[in-house]
This record gives C-alpha cells, structure tokens and sequence, in this order.
C-alpha cells in the first residue's frame, strides 16, 4: 500500500527529482486546531508540520489507522531527502473522525534492520493483524548511501506487540524468496484473498533495473515466509502515446466479486492527445486478483498543478466506507528537488458500474469537516523524534547514527512539543542521549509542563560521554499528577561544557504508561 520514487537506467531519473508545483494552501494555527483557508485549500493530516508520503490504512479496534513514510522531518527542521536517502522512520496515525488526529510517533525506524547498510527506509506495510500480533513489511536500502542513485532494496518483516510498535526484526536479515536470496523489493503491502488467506504483493527493488514488474505470493500463515513462488501479474508498461503506464507502487484490493489493481504511472504528454504531463495513479479491473486486468486502464488520481512531484496510494474500508489516502508536495518552490511531502485522505467513490470515481487534488476537500483538523501526541509513543519538535532554542541538530538526527544541548537549550496527551497519566519517562564531552560537569535533562520554565515533572543526571553516537537511555519517574494534553519541554542545564558550550545530545524520548 506504500510506494516511493525508483527509477531504472531505461527510464529518465530526473522523475525523482521534481515537486509538482501548484497548491494554493494557507494554515492558521489556533488553540491547537490547524485550519485551511482558501476556496480550494486541500485538507491534510499534519498541515504546517510532520512530513509523511507513501501512505498505508486500515481499520483496527474501530479506530482508522494511518501508516507512512517519513521524509524528514517537519517544517521546523527540513533536512536534505535527495534521492530519498533521508527517509528514515515509519510513522502510525490515528483517528475516529478524520479531524482529530492522534500521531504516535515512530513505530519502525532504519536502526531497527542490522543489515540496513545504505540507511535509507522506504515505502511498505505495518499495522497487520495476524496470530495475535501485528506485523509490518519494509524494504531498506543495502547499497551504500554514499551512491549517488536511488539504490536497491530488500524487504524484511517485523512484529510487535501493539499495533503502535515497537516493531522489531524477525529475522535480523531480509525475508526470502522460495529460493532462499533475499526477497528485492519495494512497495510490499499485504492483502486478503477471498477465503482469506494473506498475500503479499511488491514491485522491484532495483531501482536501475526493470521497473515493470508486479509479484504477489502467498504467505504462510506466520506471515513471515512466502508459502510458494512468486508469481508475476501483467501490467501495461506503456500507453498509447508512449508514456510510462504502470512505474510503481502496486496494489490490490477487491469490493464483492471485482478486484482492482492500483499502480502509479507517469505521463510525459508526448502529442496532442496524450495525457497532460505528471504523475497518476492509474487502476485495472478482473474478476482474479491474479488478472487477466481490463483494459485501457482508468485514471484514480489526476496530477495536481505542475503535476511534477510523485503521488502515492492507500486504499482501505473504515465502517462500510472506502477511502483512499495519498501524499501530495509540501512546496511548490523551484527547483523541485526536497522530496517533502505531506499526506491527504479522502472517500473513495465506486460508481454503478464498478469504476472508481477520480480525484483531483488541487479541488479534493478529503475526508471529515473540510478545512480543520487537530493533532495530538501520544505521550507513550514507542519512540518520539528529538528532530519532531515545533519551537526550539539554541538546540541545533546533526545527523545521528542511522539517519536519524539528535539535537546538541547548551545550558537554557530546550526543544518544545505541542499538544502531548497524558491521558489518565504516566509513571516514567526514557530518553536516549549521548555527548562527546568526557569530563562534563553537572549537566541535567529537565522536563518541563507547558513552557520552558513551566511546571518540573522530571529530571535526569546526564553524566560524562563517551562519544557522539554512544547513546545510552535513561529512565526514571514522573510527576504522579501528570494528566490531559500539555506541550512538554526538554531542558538543559548545567556546566562543564566543551569549548564550543554544548553539553549533551538528545536523539528521541517517550514516557512510560501509569
């Protein structure tokens, strides 16, 4: 259900390096509501702060739960994502009514596959439920991130507990294929058949190789191995005008006896006639989810203005309705090249006649109440992003170890995150630190309610380090009388600083449950 940018040495790589251009979308921010003004202001799930792209959904515990990519990080902290090399965590959303939105954090991250060489992590699945657990399917880089290219990719598979993670490495290796290698691949999503057995279905993971191809296999019912040998499904590889119809990010679902394979596919407007330039997501009907598919196939999703940027698609059915979500470009500023992206939902509309209803972003108004959407925090998120906060103060981030980054603390430096839910109350918190200073002094982590000289719920000794990224987690109690939605502030203090006044590094946080 997630897919992200690849190309191969046959198609034009400049694909991965344009925004589309064109979104007239303008946020105001009052009393935690973020709320879009503008005739045709598109709806977004984080407006004005997470980026997220490739998106995954499903209906768990009657919640609609949202999974994506993260391009990093937000618009306080933009950092470089060129050749998507920056992506690094998979995010969970969730929400009952598609305006009050709840982030819980990063559930699988790039330092959560030993084997993950080239650091970057691309687009799959999580959030399955099976055996009493839940399961996510991601694809890691494995050449070098110091290659320029968009690199080659194998898919491993990942459980946890809860469906918020966190997640962790069945193997420690990449799945396999039947035949033992390492299964290459991007985009692997995981579907039902009719009586119910899981499939899995991928596109390549060789972004230099051939592109045009769909693989679906059953999986055994511990999820974590293939039951048999892939099959390939056939695609179109080209339309009429010679343009790029299927490119990637393939997907299945079914309504009653129909099955419906979406893919994203690329027009470059040879000739009068052809379709206007940009990125699509395209679908095929057949009466097997292994095809033949009908066609000419049907456009899902038109390109928004500029159409330059890459779209992606997830399909789900929450209460009887279907709906699909997909990312468009955070900003339309030449010369298109951060990859930023943000994630938009909306209802899927099947017609009469089993076609689906198009859907053009620049006038899609999404799910929910047009216009407003709210955000809060999960307090007890699995891992909460140092780089995730909204106001910040004489903290300046560096790349960590795995593409993460963690944020260099002064004495009176603080990071400040709105709208954190509590809830009924927390018993703890962790918190992963490092410093490259060995001989630093009493240097103190406080955390404080509502302002950076607000109410201390807690405190941590830091201690000397023993490098940058040495990292170490403290853990320790809280304020038993923590409760509701606060924003919460990481402070530091002290003396012993090295020579250029920095005291220790902060990589991400989380509080413990009451």
């Amino acid at each position: 259900m997630l897919s992200v940018c690849r190309t191969n040495s046959g198609r034009q790589t400049h694909l991965f390096g344009v925004i589309r251009a064109g979104r007239l979308l303008k946020k105001l921010v009052w009393f935690g509501l973020f709320i879009s003004t503008g005739l045709l202001a598109q709806k977004l799930v984080t407006p004005g702060y997470l980026f997220n792209s490739d998106p995954t959904c499903r209906e768990i515990d009657g919640q609609f739960y949202l999974f994506t990519t993260q391009d990093p990080f937000s618009a306080f902290f933009e950092t470089d994502n060129k050749f998507f090399k920056g992506m690094y965590a998979y995010h969970a959303y969730s929400t009952t009514d598609f305006d009050h939105w709840v982030d819980h954090g990063s559930i699988l991250t790039a330092r959560d596959a030993s084997w993950n060489t080239g650091g970057a992590l691309w687009d799959g699945d999580a959030g399955i439920p099976a055996n009493g657990r839940f399961y996510a399917y991601a694809p890691f880089r494995v050449n070098s991130k110091k290659e320029a290219n968009y690199g080659r990719y194998d898919v491993g598979v990942f459980v946890a507990q809860d469906v918020n993670g966190p997640y962790h490495d069945v193997f420690e290796a990449p799945m396999k294929d039947t035949t033992g290698a390492p299964l290459e691949g991007l985009s692997p999503a995981v579907i039902q058949s009719h009586d119910g057995s899981p499939y899995l279905i991928w596109g390549s993971g060789n972004t230099e190789g051939d592109e045009a191809t769909v693989m679906l296999a059953k999986l055994k019912q511990n999820m974590v191995e293939l039951a048999e040998p892939p099959r390939q499904l056939a695609v179109q590889k080209k339309d009429k005008c010679g343009n790029l119809e299927y490119f990637e990010s393939p997907l299945l679902f079914n309504v009653g006896s129909k099955w419906y394979l979406t893919y994203v596919a690329y027009k470059d407007a040879k000739e009068p006639g052809c379709d206007q330039k940009g990125f699509y997501v395209d679908y095929a009907m057949s009466d097997s989810m292994f095809g033949p598919f009908d066609a000419p196939p049907r456009h899902l999703i038109y390109p928004g203005s500029g159409g330059v940027e890459n779209v992606q698609q997830g399909i789900c059915q929450f209460r009887d309705q279907w709906y699909l979500a997909y990312h468009v470009p955070y900003k339309h500023l030449a010369p298109y090249k951060d990859h930023h992206r943000q994630v938009a939902i909306t209802k899927l509309t099947i017609n009469s006649d089993g076609s689906l209803a198009p859907v053009y972003p620049d006038h899609d108004i999404g799910a929910g109440t047009p216009g407003i959407t709210s955000l809060t925090l999960d307090a007890f998120a699995a891992r909460r992003e140092a780089a995730e906060f909204q106001i910040r103060a004489k903290a300046k981030g560096e790349p960590g170890l795995a593409g993460e980054y963690q944020f260099k603390m002064k004495d009176g430096s603080y990071l400040q995150f709105h709208n954190m839910d509590f809830g009924a109350g927390a018993s703890g918190y962790r918190v992963e630190v490092s410093s490259e200073n060995p001989v630093v002094g009493a240097a103190v982590l406080q955390f404080r309610l509502d302002n950076p000289q607000g109410k201390l719920i807690a405190s941590v000794q830091v201690g000397r380090g023993l490098g940058k990224t040495r990292y170490k987690t403290l853990e320790g109690p809280v304020d038993p009388g923590i409760r509701g939605i606060h924003d919460i502030c990481l402070v530091a203090r002290g003396e012993g600083d090295d020579s250029k006044g920095n005291l220790f590094n902060i990589t991400w946080f989380t509080f413990v449950r009451k």
